[in-house]
């Protein structure tokens, strides 16, 4: 892995803000955002996210994590 300088750092903010635009990949905090979640999380498995060795099943995860969390904090 390469050592994070102000050049990688600054091109990480980058594609992960552009990221971020279109997948909530941070803490899921309202209704409206895990609803966008879960939507972006289906397109994603139907993309073919769902089998471990394909390039989206990491992205899968992480969103699942956030899904995950999210729905742990409900009040029943």
């Amino acid at each position: 892995m390469e050592t994070l300088t102000a050049s990688i750092t600054s091109k990480v903010i980058n594609h992960y803000a552009l990221l971020c635009e279109t997948i909530p990949l941070y803490p899921i905090e309202n209704e409206n955002d895990y609803e966008v979640a879960i939507n972006v999380l289906n397109s994603l498995l139907d993309l073919g996210g769902a089998d471990e060795n394909h390039p989206l099943a990491r992205l899968v995860t992480a969103l699942g994590v956030f899904i995950e969390n999210y729905e742990q904090h409900l009040p029943n």
